[in-house]
């Protein structure tokens, strides 16, 4: 019962961390959420982990860490503008954004439990489903690289958060889902290399 609620209560923080990157105007501070909400994440996948005896859930949260902690943040710090200390996206308004991500959850929410829940009986599952939606969200409506890029990253966490809740994944397809990752951090590098301004992105010296 003690680790259900833990579990609860770290699958709050992390569907909180999406909301707040959906508020965020500054590159630099969504990356540092993202991150936080990977290491969440993998914190998430340990205590599974021992609950369950699955030692490869241990080894997922390590490789969690690894390329989402580190090699994310790396990757996309290395190609911020380094003569700005600040990148900032203007190409939404944060009172419409807050809403249309409050709208999000709310139907994502209503869609899981009347569509998965009957079937899988995974309440946690709803936040997992969740997180996938407001990262097609926020690809959807940011013109900026990085902010695409930390979208997919959002939707892999969701996927694993998914999988951790409803039914522990077998390691190779947790494997899988993590070369997902890898394959969006060469990708989403090299996408981000080839246009790092966008029209409505706005860079500040403060």
């Amino acid at each position: 019962m003690i680790y259900s609620e833990i579990e609860g209560i770290l699958g709050a923080l992390i569907l909180g961390s999406t909301l707040v990157v959906q508020t965020r105007s500054y590159i630099r501070p969504m990356i540092n959420t993202v991150v936080t909400q990977s290491v969440i994440l993998a914190v998430t996948a340990i205590i599974i982990g021992i609950t369950t005896s699955a030692p490869d859930l241990i080894v997922l949260a390590g490789l969690v860490v690894v390329l989402r902690g580190i090699l994310v943040r790396h990757f996309l710090s290395l190609r911020l503008p380094k003569t700005r200390m600040f990148v900032k996206e203007t190409s939404h308004g944060v009172t419409s954004v807050t809403m249309y991500s409050v709208i999000a959850l709310i139907l994502s929410f209503l869609v899981y439990r009347y569509t998965f829940f009957p079937i899988i009986q995974a309440p946690l599952g709803a936040i997992g489903f969740s997180m996938i939606v407001q990262g097609l969200l926020l690809i959807t409506t940011r013109r900026n690289s990085f902010a695409h890029f930390i979208g997919y990253v959002e939707e892999e966490n969701g996927i694993i958060f998914m999988s951790l809740t409803i039914v522990p994944l077998p390691f190779l397809i947790e494997i899988s889902v993590l070369l997902d990752v890898l394959a969006l951090i060469i990708v989403g590098t090299g996408l981000v290399t080839e246009n790092v301004e966008h029209p409505r992105v706005e860079e500040l010296m403060g």
